[in-house]
């Protein structure tokens, strides 16, 4: 019996993943059909409930934070991980970008999040040093294994290790790459793709709230 406990665990997980890839697929799907029908890069105003929830994880500096410490305001969240070679960095690095060159009014109107995938290797330490390269207003999430496999479910994010060398600590992290923008009631108003600019991103931001202003 004890030799088919790690098949079934193996099994479960891989159901897991499937079902966590096939609603991340439904909604690359959903932006791709609709930004083709514009023929543009321009990004897709989805505004779906469903992606996004409760969470409960630690920030950089140790304080607990829940989804409530964002109440009312407009979420611009990716997920990754802090050794992460390029993609991750880029895409923070665009996220960045796209909020300095938002006005004062419209910054405070958003909080930037950094949720790792990594929680082995990215303490609270280690993300303190990480977000401030990109801005200093950033939050950096991080929690147990557990937590995070939470919140990743909730954001429909794929994230699995990728051996990389002979110990098991030697280890990559493939993970979906999506810069999720949320609304004040936590609801998805668009992904940010890897292909769409900062320049594309802050104009995409700076029209929505000055159309959804004061509503």
């Amino acid at each position: 019996m004890s030799s088919l406990s790690p098949v079934k665990d193996r099994l479960i997980r891989t159901a897991l993943l499937a079902a966590i890839g096939l609603c991340l697929g439904a909604l690359i799907a959903g932006v791709s059909a609709l930004s083709s029908k514009k023929n543009d890069n321009t990004p897709a105003i989805l505004n779906v409930a469903g992606v996004g929830g409760p969470f409960e994880l630690t920030d950089q500096d140790g304080k607990t934070r829940s989804e409530k410490d964002f109440a009312g305001k407009y979420k611009l969240i990716y997920f990754g991980f802090t050794s992460c070679p390029a993609i991750c960095p880029t895409e923070l690095q665009k996220t960045a970008e796209a909020y300095k060159e938002l006005s004062d009014s419209q910054k405070d109107q958003i909080q930037l999040i950094f949720i790792t995938v990594d929680p082995e290797r990215d303490t609270a330490k280690v993300l303190k040093k990480y977000v401030e390269l990109f801005d200093p207003s950033m939050v950096g999430l991080t929690g147990t294994l557990e937590q995070i496999e939470a919140v990743k479910s909730e954001f429909k994010v794929y994230a699995a290790k990728v051996p990389d060398g002979p110990s098991k600590d030697d280890y990559t992290m493939d993970h979906s790459s999506f810069i999720y923008f949320m609304s004040p009631d936590d609801k998805l108003i668009t992904l940010f793709k890897t292909q769409q600019t900062a320049s594309e991103m802050e104009d995409f931001i700076r029209k929505y709230l000055k159309k959804n202003a004061g509503k």
